[in-house]
């Protein structure tokens, strides 16, 4: 766990000062600080939560722009499998399940999902996309080249390769870390994560929009019609918000550009408007009410401008992260 300096760079600073792997310069932000406590992830008192997204730094680990801490004693597996913290890497799609107060979130547990394991059936390098186990997996600029493979052109068909990455819409596999994996077994990952009880912060592209809910990487979510009409299919988002028995609820979304980019373009929450007989105004929608909409119509279709807070969420200052693969 002593090879993470050489490969984040400016986004990890000394263990021995405050830890910047989320942060921009200027302060706090990427899932929003609120009213006194996380905000964006509502860790307000001791709660759950669940984050499923692309790690994008370390120091602890930051992935949706959270950043969580971890140790050596920290399960970790790889798609359920028992494996090492030395194995998390930049651009690989993890599951954490953590628990919050105040300012700090530890990872209880930490899933690698790879989205397919296998041989390539099929190359074409041109345009950067591979079929392996009979998905489509589509290779961005962007996408992390990791353990043995140098570059695509170097990919060959028949060689087994690990990919990491978020479901497009159309199902095929948008990668954001490509590692060659001789020794694996081939796997493809169809089933929709768990995220557990209580808070969740979540990435991945939209597959499908209604007028009240949204479904995000094979999971159905509740979205209030102010943030489910500004979403459209295969739009990259982040959301977070809460689960309530089996529903998840959806709070905030953020349209981000990249999966490695956790600053988002723009976020969306629920307006506040004024309530019929309630002159004191001030009511939100969203939170799992359902708000008359008529006080609209003169408004047209208005979406929140991206506010300050835009940068990500610092958690734990506390312990120390010395490895990565």
């Amino acid at each position: 766990m002593k090879r993470i300096a050489a490969l984040i760079l400016g986004c990890l600073a000394g263990l021995a000062g405050p830890a910047r792997a989320c942060v921009d310069p200027g302060g706090i932000g990427g899932t929003g600080v609120d009213g006194g406590g996380i905000g964006g992830t509502g860790l307000r008192v001791e709660t759950d939560v669940g984050i499923l997204g692309v790690v994008s730094a370390f120091a602890s680990i930051c992935v949706n722009g959270v950043e969580v801490h971890y140790d050596a004693a920290t399960p970790v597996s790889l798609n359920g499998e028992p494996a090492s913290p030395a194995q998390l890497a930049l651009g690989q799609v993890v599951l954490v399940r953590a628990t919050g107060s105040g300012m700090q979130a530890r990872a209880r547990s930490i899933d690698i999902v790879a989205s397919a394991v296998g041989p390539v059936a099929a190359l074409d390098a041109g345009r950067g996309v591979l079929e392996i186990q009979g998905r489509a997996v589509r290779v961005q600029p962007a996408t992390v080249l990791g353990e043995g493979v140098a570059s695509m052109a170097a990919v060959r068909p028949g060689q087994t390769l690990r990919v990491s990455g978020l479901a497009a819409a159309d199902g095929s596999i948008v990668a954001t870390r490509i590692d060659a994996a001789p020794d694996a077994k081939p796997i493809v990952v169809a089933r929709a994560p768990d995220l557990g009880p209580g808070r969740f912060v979540v990435q991945g592209y939209v597959s499908d929009v209604q007028p009240e809910s949204v479904r995000v990487g094979g999971m159905a979510f509740q979205a209030s019609p102010d943030i489910s009409r500004e979403l459209q299919r295969d739009r990259l988002v982040r959301m977070v918000g809460r689960t309530e028995g089996e529903r998840r609820i959806v709070e905030r979304a953020d349209l981000l550009a990249r999966p490695l980019d956790i600053r988002p373009e723009r976020r969306v929450q629920p307006e506040r408007r004024m309530r019929d007989g309630d002159d004191r105004g001030g009511g939100r929608s969203g939170r799992g009410d359902r708000t008359d909409r008529s006080d609209r119509s003169d408004r047209g279709d208005r979406t929140e401008r991206p506010q300050r807070d835009d940068r990500p969420e610092r958690i734990d200052r506390s312990g120390s992260n010395s490895g990565r693969r």
